[in-house]
């Protein structure tokens, strides 16, 4: 029923209608002198004429210096910022027009109204508040459109401090139009938002660090729990120089404060991550049998029960290439573990000594990138995809090197690991097998591009590499 006309008038047909208006108006303006020789209708006439001039030439000096030079900032210009410059190019110009064609100083005028100017300054008490604290806040631009932004002072009637999280979609001479991540649009006065302690979530420039904390009981072992919950956390998308970690904070409720520490790209990409490593704290702790502390006491811990199937061993021995009767050597250290899907099995960079077998389940190997879409944030980029019978990690495991790459579980994944004492004695027994692992390692290294060595230098180096780091002489 309701029709939108800019739909239906071209940019073309729009022009002609301007060029059409300012020919009307330079004809009115010199046709009325013309036909009628009294003063006042002169006086309209140049009245006319000349706010037809002042009108364009505030538009061309819009269209041509003011907007090009606003838009080559680095940060965005409000538009409430142009609007007042706007205004102040009317106000020479009326000022020239009042002066030169009736006569009347813009000074004489506003002084002749200052008690009106007064009452009416007065009336507009809060909304010359908020159009300073616009202009406060174009000055120092603490944040733009489309950051997200946390705000922590007295942001309604009654007292009392509130925290307000939420994206920046517009910023206007009298409000900064906020959205929430529920898709709510609220309209905070610019004198609320300069008043208040303003935190800017999202900055694209750099990486910044979030936290958590949860309480667990004491326990001999906790070194281990921070390894392992460091290695889960890996999930997170994040860059080498900037690996989650998990620290003891302090002590509290009779417990150890443990605090996961990861670094986040962009607001949305620290939600995303914040409720990864809560998942990671309330999954990872209780499997490895540390109870979570609150007011009301312990959680109950819920380790797993290993029990490795013999089928199983004989399986892995076999997909490895090693002598049959190695199953019972390598039975006793072996783990079988559960992963979490988004769970960090491996970090880049980390020391490792263990080997690796996909029991069920997908994981990723992966690297992090920055990306635009959904969200601005870290993603990661699968380089390769493992499943149910692949194995990953030999090559940390025979020669003590870190590891070359991060895997993820893609879903709930059961994986083998084979810690390096589990090959110790079998090695020393039957240093000829050595020959059997190199095959493992040149498996591994021919789906890998950009090996320079040949074969047969690069089986040597290893061979030294195996035998110093196992002992065997």
């Amino acid at each position: 029923m309701f029709r939108d006309l800019r739909e239906r008038i071209t940019p073309t047909r729009r022009l002609l209608a301007w060029v059409l208006l300012a020919l009307l108006v330079a004809l009115g303006a010199l046709m009325l002198p013309r036909l009628y020789q009294h003063p006042s209708v002169i006086r309209g006439a140049d009245l006319l004429f000349w706010a037809a001039v002042a009108y364009a030439g505030v538009r061309l000096l819009t269209f041509w210096l003011l907007d090009p030079l606003l838009r080559q900032r680095q940060n965005a210009t409000p538009g409430f910022a142009r609007d007042l410059i706007v205004v102040l190019l009317w106000v020479f110009a009326v000022g020239g027009i009042l002066r030169e064609v009736v006569g009347i100083s813009l000074g004489q005028l506003l002084g002749t109204g200052a008690l009106a100017a007064a009452i009416v300054g007065l009336s507009l008490q809060q909304t010359l508040g908020n159009l300073f604290a616009g202009i406060s806040l174009h000055l120092d631009p603490a944040f733009q459109e489309g950051d997200w932004i946390e705000i922590t002072g007295n942001l309604r009637p009654g007292g009392g401090r509130d925290t307000y999280v939420a994206e920046v979609v517009g910023m206007t001479w009298r409000t900064v139009q906020l959205r929430t991540e529920n898709g709510d649009m609220d309209i905070f006065p610019n004198q609320v938002i300069a008043q208040a302690v303003v935190t800017n979530l999202y900055v694209p420039s750099g990486l910044h660090r979030r936290t958590m904390k949860v309480v667990v009981e004491p326990h001999p072992l906790l070194h281990q729990a921070l390894n392992k919950l460091a290695v889960a956390m890996a999930g997170v998308p994040h860059v080498m120089a900037n690996r989650p970690e998990v620290v003891v904070h302090s002590l509290d409720l009779g417990g150890a404060v443990l605090e996961a520490r990861f670094w986040t790209l962009g607001f949305r990409h620290g939600r995303a991550a914040t409720y990864q490593v809560s998942r990671m704290l309330a999954t990872v702790l209780p499997r490895e049998g540390f109870s979570l502390l609150g007011p009301h006491g312990a959680t109950t811990s819920h380790p797993p029960v290993e029990v490795i199937d013999p089928h199983l061993m004989g399986e892995l021995v076999r997909l490895l290439k090693l002598p049959a009767h190695w199953s019972e050597d390598l039975l006793p250290h072996i783990r079988l573990r559960t992963l979490a899907p988004g769970e960090g099995v491996i970090r880049e960079g980390d020391p490792g000594e263990s080997l690796f077998a996909v029991v069920s389940g997908v994981l990723h190997v992966v690297k992090a990138e920055e990306r635009e879409d959904p969200y601005h944030g870290l993603f990661w980029r699968i380089l390769a995809e493992l499943h149910a019978g692949n194995w990953f990690g030999e090559h940390s495991l025979l020669t003590g090197a870190p590891r070359s790459a991060t895997i993820v579980a893609a879903t709930e994944a059961r994986v083998v690991e084979i810690p390096k004492a589990g090959f110790e004695e079998s090695l020393r027994r039957e240093p000829e097998v050595l020959e059997r692992l190199m095959d493992l390692m040149e498996r591994r290294s021919e789906q890998r591009a950009g090996e320079t060595a040949s074969p047969e230098r690069r089986r040597e180096n290893w061979k030294v590499q195996i035998k110093a780091w196992f002992g065997l002489g």
